[in-house]
């Protein structure tokens, strides 16, 4: 696990020793940022069920102004921000203990940008999707992105967002959601 491009290009992620995490792939990352393209610039990123920090740390690598990251893991918030120490990239975070959901529900933000990637059998994708149905959290321009299992049909219209595309890489899928204009 490596920090792709940007200011922190080649630093190795810590990884989530002993803690049920799966990081996404390197490959996948990729993908994602190669979807977001020039977005990511200045970008309000929010790494929802963040686990090691990965995702966050390449969005503050590849110069989003601000990123928050959830994650209802204290071991899991203690890994992120190592790793942000270690990239020298903490002046553009905020790291918080909660459970996405509830994170969700509360938050007044809204964000550029939202990568979600809840464990894939956790139950979490839908009550997420269920918030996301009801509150607009994206800024105008804003996308929604859900990492997830390819054998897992996602809705083509999710409150006020619309299915934009899907992208495959074998078992995983990335659902690219976007307000309706």
């Amino acid at each position: 696990m490596r920090v792709i491009k940007g200011k922190a290009k080649g630093r190795r992620l810590k990884a989530s020793k002993g803690l049920d995490i799966r990081p996404t792939s390197d490959k996948v990352k990729e993908s994602v940022f190669n979807i977001i393209g020039d977005k990511i610039d200045g970008a309000v990123f929010l790494d929802l069920c963040a686990g090691t920090g990965n995702v966050g740390i390449e969005a503050a690598s590849r110069g989003s102004k601000e990123i928050a990251f959830v994650e209802s893991s204290q071991k899991a918030v203690k890994l992120i921000k190592e790793n942000l120490l270690l990239c020298h990239l903490g002046e553009y975070s905020n790291v918080i203990f909660s459970d996405a959901v509830k994170f969700l529900k509360t938050t007044e933000g809204k964000f550029d940008i939202i990568f979600f990637d809840p464990p894939y059998r956790s139950g979490l994708l839908q009550d997420a999707l269920a918030v996301f149905e009801k509150k607009e959290m994206l800024n105008p321009d804003g996308i929604l992105i859900v990492e997830h299992l390819s054998r897992t049909i996602l809705s083509e219209k999710i409150g006020g967002l619309i299915l934009l595309k899907k992208y495959k890489y074998g078992d995983t899928t990335l659902s690219l959601y976007c307000m309706r204009h």
